[in-house]
This record gives structure tokens, C-alpha cells and sequence, in this order.
């Protein structure tokens, strides 16, 4: 290989593809990124075997190869360089590369880029386009209901259900539940697979907030996101998701609508007492007002929130971080929370709008002082 390249370039390639690095390195290969040179482009890929991103740049080529460098050395080195432009190139018979700069050198020994493991490719089996501005406020609105309980792996997911030229994404950690869809500009057939948490985190990160579409592949092992410069692929988890319709309520007791903002500021308030328990939010409710309790070995609060609720007076505890991790992703200024009962899932709903909302049950309730 022999190459020269813009350094931001290279950066902006390296920084993409280097969080898919595995926290826990099984095999030395897993450590290193795996470089391509050839016809004007350069693609750095790294995998930790479930998740693999590649991220392709230009790059003026006078020979082509393949190499693999250690990552955290590539990486580290890349950004504390200074120069605009820069040069790599292979020295085969030290197994190395040398990166050049200015009239100085590195030189960092190559992993054999024949044990890295084989990239996933795209199979166009099933295929569909969305804005990625639209897929990343989706992301936002279902990966705060994923469960980090490994040993459940279905809830470790997100499901993507693709039915009606509409895609859903629904999420679950069976103490909550989100649910966010939109139009698709194409038919598609009806499709229904799991996408690990995860992956979803890491193309959040990568995705740009601009109107330009992404290509969406999903095949029978993996799904693939493309971007103009960046392919992230994930295995998805094999099993059965959760029947979620029938347990989202259609029919209703009593209903709370206030604003975002001032609610979430007042859970977030009463959250910071310190505590050695998950916060439990106490709301007493009625038509003349709306109270928010919290109790805890610290102190308490009490905080009336101006709102609107019709229905009988309820008294429902919640988890407190649970329902700032939905106020917090809600686009809307307003919401509304419909209840079926002091024991049973409650369903928040952003105003004015119809493609997002989120399940969420009741907390335990705790004694209290007498405020």
C-alpha cells in the first residue's frame, strides 16, 4: 500500500468505525482495523463480531492493498498529528506500516489482515429508504425501553415491523414500553426482526440530523444501515417478540394533559434527593388539581403542577427516571397520560401527534410521611 490522504479525512474514518472496537478482546485480530486501498477510496472497518461498521473516504492511491493496524495505536496517533496531508505505506518485508509526516515517521507493526473476520454483505433481499432525520428522532423514542438484562435477549432489542407501507420500531423492558412508527415513501414488504439495542446506540451516534435518505437492507442474519459514507451492519436476534398490542389499553378511566417541560422539570427535581432506592414519584390527581410527592430517608417534596385531568381523583406512583426517559424524547410541548387504573399500565402520548407513545406501569407504592 501506498497512499497519501487528508488527515482530517482519515480522522473522520477512524473516529466513525472505532467504537464498534469489542470492550473484551477474544482474539487479537478483534483489536485491529482493517484498511483498503483501492480506486481513489479508503474503507476502514472494524467488527466486534455482532456489530461491524465501515466508513469509506477518498484518498489518492498509488498502490493498492490490504492492511490491518492495531486500532487504539492508529486511532491515537491519527488525532495527535498535526499535518494537513499525510502518507502510509506498507513495508512488506518488516510486516509494517509507515505513516509519514512532514519529514518525520511512525512505524506500527500490521496484524494479518487474512485472519480478520469475514464482512457481512448487504444480500438487497429486503430493502426500504428513510430520512435520517426521521430514523434518528426514532431511535431516540424507542432505545430508552431496552432492557440491559443480557440474560433476556428478545428485550435487549428493538422491533422493527415493517406492515401498511409503515415502519414500526417497539421496545420493551417489560416495566415499560415504546412504540414510534412513520410512512414509508415505497411499498415494503410486511416484515417483523429484532435489532439489538446496541447497534442502534452506535448508528444513533453516527447519523447526521439532516433530511437526505439512508438505505435500510435486512437480510436473514443481519441488517445493514448505509449512509453516504458509512455501512453499519448487526447480527439480529434470533426468537419471537412479544405479542406488545395486546397489552397496550383501548379504553380509558381518566386522563392527565400538561406540559413537558415544567412536568419533567418537576420529576427531575424531586429525583436528586439523594437516596438509596429507585425514586417513586407519588401524583395525586383530580379535576381542581394535580400534586407530585416524593418521600424519601432524605426529605420530601411537594410540587403542584398546573395540568388538566378529567376523570375520578387517582392516586398512581411511578418510577421516577422511567417517566423522565419518556418526557425527555417527547417532540411536543404538551402530552397526555391516559390511565386505566392506580395498578394498571398508563399510555403517554405526545399532543397533536399519533406515531408515538409509551407504555408505562405503575410503581410499588411506599409509605409516606403526612405532609
Amino acid at each position: 500500500m501506498k497512499i497519501t490522504i487528508n488527515r482530517s479525512d482519515l480522522l473522520h474514518a477512524i473516529q466513525t468505525v472505532y467504537r464498534t472496537s469489542p470492550a473484551k478482546i477474544t482474539m487479537p485480530i478483534l483489536g485491529g482495523m482493517l484498511i483498503k486501498a483501492e480506486e481513489g477510496i479508503l474503507t476502514a472497518t472494524l467488527t466486534d463480531l455482532d456489530i461491524t461498521t465501515q466508513c469509506s473516504i477518498p484518498v489518492n492511491v498509488v498502490e493498492s492493498d490490504l492492511i490491518c493496524l492495531p486500532a487504539r495505536q492508529i486511532s491515537d496517533i491519527i488525532r495527535h498529528l498535526t499535518d494537513d496531508v499525510i502518507g502510509i505505506e506498507t513495508l512488506p518485508e518488516k510486516n509494517c506500516a509507515r505513516i509519514l509526516y512532514g519529514e518525520s515517521e511512525i512505524n506500527i507493526y500490521c496484524l494479518p489482515p487474512e485472519q480478520f473476520p469475514d464482512i457481512p454483505a448487504p444480500s438487497g433481499e429486503h430493502s426500504l429508504q428513510a430520512p435520517k432525520k426521521i430514523f434518528k428522532e426514532m431511535i431516540r423514542q424507542s432505545i430508552f425501553a431496552v432492557s440491559t438484562d443480557r440474560t433476556r435477549p428478545l428485550f435487549t432489542g428493538v422491533l422493527f415491523e415493517i406492515s401498511n407501507q409503515k415502519l414500526r420500531l417497539v421496545a420493551t423492558d417489560t416495566h415499560r414500553l415504546a412504540l414510534t412508527e412513520t410512512s414509508l415513501e415505497a411499498p415494503a414488504p410486511a416484515l417483523n426482526v429484532i435489532v439489538p439495542g446496541s447497534a442502534l446506540n452506535e448508528l444513533n451516534r453516527i447519523l447526521q440530523s439532516d433530511e437526505e435518505n439512508m438505505a435500510i437492507e435486512i437480510g436473514q442474519n443481519h441488517i445493514f444501515f448505509s449512509t453516504e459514507d458509512t455501512i453499519l451492519s448487526s447480527r439480529l436476534i434470533a426468537g419471537q417478540f412479544p405479542l406488545y398490542n395486546q397489552i397496550i389499553p383501548t379504553k380509558y378511566v381518566s386522563q392527565l394533559q400538561a406540559g413537558v417541560r415544567e412536568t419533567y422539570d418537576a420529576v427531575r427535581r424531586a429525583a436528586l434527593l439523594p437516596q438509596e432506592e429507585v425514586p417513586v414519584i407519588h401524583f395525586s390527581l383530580s379535576k381542581q388539581q394535580c400534586i407530585l410527592f416524593l418521600n424519601t430517608s432524605a426529605g420530601w417534596i411537594r410540587e403542584k403542577i398546573n395540568a388538566s385531568y378529567q376523570g375520578e381523583p387517582l392516586e398512581v406512583f411511578f418510577n421516577a427516571r422511567y417517566l423522565m426517559d419518556c418526557l425527555h424524547v417527547i417532540p411536543t410541548d404538551d402530552f397526555s397520560i391516559d390511565f386505566t387504573g392506580s395498578l394498571s399500565a398508563a399510555v403517554i402520548r405526545p399532543s397533536e401527534r399519533d406515531n408515538f407513545l409509551s407504555l408505562l406501569l405503575p410503581a410499588r407504592p411506599r409509605e409516606e410521611k403526612n405532609l
